[in-house]
């Protein structure tokens, strides 16, 4: 047979698709460097590598834009002619997040890549970007997926180098069902080949010690760690080469052609209720790029008359909430001000803040400290947007104790608010596309004015707030 050629993809962020190239020139394949946006011919290609890197600079969450981008259909298509695709740690995330990986429900989002949990003894030892050498090896039969043709007891040792790699699911049959269907392809083990659920073997905390996973037919592996970075990882490639040439055919078992219907279902989305002494809207002095990435995703999609709007959302509790009668009462405004000069939370030069205390709201003077703001919050169509675990929100609450003394903060709470200023007739459809979030790692909920819950029909003042606060975000 002739050699196989296969199309390494390349994203804006991008930068491991030299190592892939030459991962695939080592094991014999013939590979083409493919931009996102040529308009290439996939049809002549044998197979598919999304390769490492940051693609979008990581915008929205790793691998949520690529994954929404043109071509990722025009690869979906290919692969169900049964050519291989293979997603390496950014590449992995896109298969994710577009549903081809793990694929048990047509196309469902049935996982995440959360961030990294660095956990030993059952204690967090962090939770950041990790850029390591570790070892997997194969947990499927020789040959299940186009990827793992060779020895079963073959170890390789290859590097890691992801902040969100962590594989998560809330579906709690699924796990179950993927071992069933032998599609756990690959698991981070020790140098003797033994599955060690514990820091830094298992090097994020990946569910079942999870590093890649192939879809039910075998042909497409969203794979985290890097084996295209060391001829080590050679096994791998070989093995996706022979299957081009029909060396060996896939060994699908019985089960996996079954049918398999999630048991998980997401929440109704809910209003957000929780009522935090301070609370932190933050926008961008300057251009707010992931802003403008993720709006233009959206219009991607099809949603073409939107406009969005961005905040980064602290909401932050006191030790004592300052209306406990008998406690001492925090100046929590002078507590917002430390908080913001610390530096932990935003960045004065490219950010503003809107503070709101006792629910007056204020912006921050590098002079004066806070001043009072028009700023108003009463958003007609808007999403709050939390990582289940808030480990960033952590991050800044263990900083400010430790290095500033900041002492009278209970917790901080980190997320993202989405405001549709413009197109809020498709809010319910843009939000199901799970652009803004994925429910396996993060929550949604809707922040709405409190006086826009009332029924129109039934109190004219409310509506006349309500076509109000449209006309306005409809401007």
């Amino acid at each position: 047979m002739k050699t196989p050629k296969i199309a390494v993809i390349h994203f804006p962020g991008s930068n491991c698709e030299l190592e892939a190239l030459r991962a695939c020139r080592r094991t014999g394949m013939e590979p083409q460097f493919v931009r996102w946006n040529e308009d290439t011919d996939l049809k002549k290609f044998d197979g598919f590598i999304l390769p490492g890197g940051f693609s979008y600079e990581d915008r929205g969450r790793s691998g949520i834009v690529a994954s929404k981008d043109p071509i990722i259909k025009r690869i979906e298509r290919e692969a169900l002619k049964e050519k291989p695709v293979i997603g390496i740690c950014n590449g992995a995330q896109m298969l994710i997040e577009c549903g081809l990986v793990p694929g048990l429900e047509d196309k469902k989002l049935e996982m995440a890549l959360a961030w990294n949990e660095w956990i030993k003894k059952g204690k967090i030892l962090g939770y950041a970007y990790l850029n390591d050498w570790i070892y997997i090896r194969s947990d499927a039969p020789s040959g299940r997926c186009a990827f793992n043709m060779f020895k079963k007891n073959t170890i390789i040792r290859c590097p890691v180098a992801h902040g969100e790699g962590r594989y998560l699911t809330q579906d709690k049959g699924l796990l179950k069902r993927l071992i069933a269907n032998q599609q756990t392809a690959f698991r981070y083990c020790d140098e003797h080949g033994k599955f060690v659920n514990e820091f830094p073997i298992n090097p994020n905390n990946a569910v079942y010690n999870l590093a890649g996973i192939c879809n039910p037919e075998g042909n497409v592996m969203a794979l985290m760690p890097h084996p295209e970075r060391t001829p080590i990882g050679d096994p791998i490639f070989a093995s996706m080469a022979a299957y081009i040439k029909k060396d060996f055919k896939i060994r699908m078992p019985a089960i996996a052609k079954k049918k398999y219907k999630s048991a998980f279902t997401e929440e109704k989305i809910k209003n957000y209720e929780e009522k935090p002494n301070i609370e932190m809207f933050v926008e961008m002095v300057i251009t707010d790029n992931e802003e403008r990435t993720i709006e233009h995703a959206i219009k991607d999609i099809g949603f073409k008359d939107i406009k969005l709007k961005k905040y980064t959302y602290f909401g932050i509790k006191t030790m004592v909430p300052s209306k406990t009668r008998g406690a001492a009462k925090i100046d929590e405004k002078a507590l917002a001000i430390e908080l913001i000069r610390s530096g932990e939370l935003i960045n004065t030069n490219k950010e503003t803040p809107y503070i709101k205390i006792d629910g007056k709201w204020h912006e921050y003077n590098m002079t004066t400290g806070l001043i009072e703001s028009k700023f108003k919050d009463n958003f007609a169509a808007s999403y709050f947007v939390f990582e289940r675990n808030n480990y960033v929100g952590k991050s800044i609450l263990s900083g400010v104790r430790r290095h500033f003394g900041i002492k009278e903060v209970a917790e901080v709470k980190k997320g993202i608010l989405w405001v549709l200023e413009r197109g809020q007739k498709n809010a319910e459809k843009i939000v199901k596309t799970h652009i803004f979030h994925n429910p396996h790692s993060s929550l949604i909920f809707s922040k709405q004015a409190r006086i826009l819950f009332g029924s129109p029909r039934k109190n004219n003042k409310h509506a006349r707030i309500l076509s109000s606060v449209r006309a306005k975000n409809n401007k």
